[in-house]
């Protein structure tokens, strides 16, 4: 995160948690988001289909009922459906339409000074919604980065912008293990390495810019890599370092009160967890946009997850920009110099 963020930013997210970015969203484009998933269908969750994989059950649910998942994939969907079910009435990814003109109007508040790299993909967004019948995600987690879905680094960045205000009164604040704190954060760029090892010098995995394809990649390759020593080692290291945060640092955790319509930013690979929400006259709601350093791995971008395109906007920090490439956003066209080293 040091060559990511500007080391006043950097430490402020070392010892908070979170930067502040002092700008809050117009009242306008506030009520617009609202009343926008206000009108999405009720139960909506986008959630299960992320784990029809089920690589990271047994750091979710411990060896044995990780196994017993990855031999019975659908008891691992239902449970993981029950789950957020439990936690939000309206969990929706990708839908995207708020991500241009949020990031445009932070980058005319000078968004960018927060930044070292020149180029982030910001990748996809994020709704949640939950009543106070529905206690949000509470348990302690930090979001692993995985490879049937997303190029994520142990630097990706949160934009998260509560569009209720958050506070003692009301609940729904997030709860932060700074990395000042705990120095438990997970060592997520692991991950990208494991993979350009397995998996990069094997040209039917390679697109045309010599880049993985993780589309390309059959089964047993996928299969073989999941159950490789190396991935298991780094799932049991997830799964070691939050019992630690559970265990030991829970007064360690931060929480703050954030406005509706306000600007944060924190690190959704450090340790977090929501704190359930207590109003009974309206629900919480969180909206989220997922910010992407670039790494000089050779790693392909997905251009589509679950039928809907993502990856498809560009920061440019240096001319103050946001672009959109309607089919993706390809790594291979960024000049090696803007790119921040996998490998130092």
């Amino acid at each position: 995160m040091q060559n990511f963020l500007n080391t006043q930013y950097f430490n402020d997210y070392f010892n908070n948690g979170y930067i502040d970015t002092g700008v809050s969203l117009p009242a306008g484009l506030l009520e617009e988001m609202k009343n926008h998933y206000k009108n999405v269908a009720e139960a909506r969750n986008d959630y299960p289909q992320y784990f029809s994989k089920n690589e990271h059950q047994a750091y979710l649910e411990g060896k044995v009922t990780g196994s017993l998942f990855a031999l019975f994939p659908g008891l691992a969907n239902k449970m993981v459906t029950k789950l957020y079910d439990k936690s939000y009435n309206k969990a929706i990814h990708l839908e995207q339409a708020f991500i241009e003109q949020i990031c445009s109007h932070l980058l005319q508040q000078n968004f960018q000074r927060f930044f070292k790299t020149r180029f982030i993909v910001a990748s996809y967004d994020i709704y949640l919604g939950n009543d106070h019948n529905h206690r949000s995600f509470i348990d302690v987690h930090s979001d692993i980065p995985n490879f049937h879905h997303f190029y994520e680094t142990e630097n990706d960045l949160t934009i998260y912008v509560p569009l209720i205000d958050v506070n003692e009164q009301n609940g729904g604040r997030l709860a932060i293990l700074p990395e000042s704190k705990g120095k438990l954060k997970i060592p997520g760029n692991v991950l990208l390495k494991l993979f350009e090892e397995s998996f990069l010098s094997n040209p039917d995995y390679l697109d045309e810019n010599g880049y993985i394809d993780s589309d390309k990649i059959d089964d047993k390759a996928m299969k073989d890599f999941i159950n490789g020593e190396p991935y298991k080692a780094l799932m049991g290291n997830y799964k070691i370092s939050t019992d630690f945060a559970k265990d030991y640092y829970m007064d360690e955790f931060i929480k703050n009160d954030w406005k509706a319509g306000q600007v944060v930013l924190f690190n959704n690979k450090i340790f977090h967890a929501a704190e359930s929400w207590r109003n009974p006259d309206y629900n919480r709601e969180i909206y989220m946009i997922r910010l992407l350093p670039v790494y000089d791995s050779k790693i392909r971008l997905k251009k589509t997850l679950h039928g809907s395109q993502f990856n498809k906007y560009l920061i440019d920090t240096q001319a103050g920009t946001i672009e959109l490439h309607q089919h993706g956003v390809d790594l291979s066209k960024i000049p090696q110099q803007e790119k921040l080293k996998l490998r130092v």
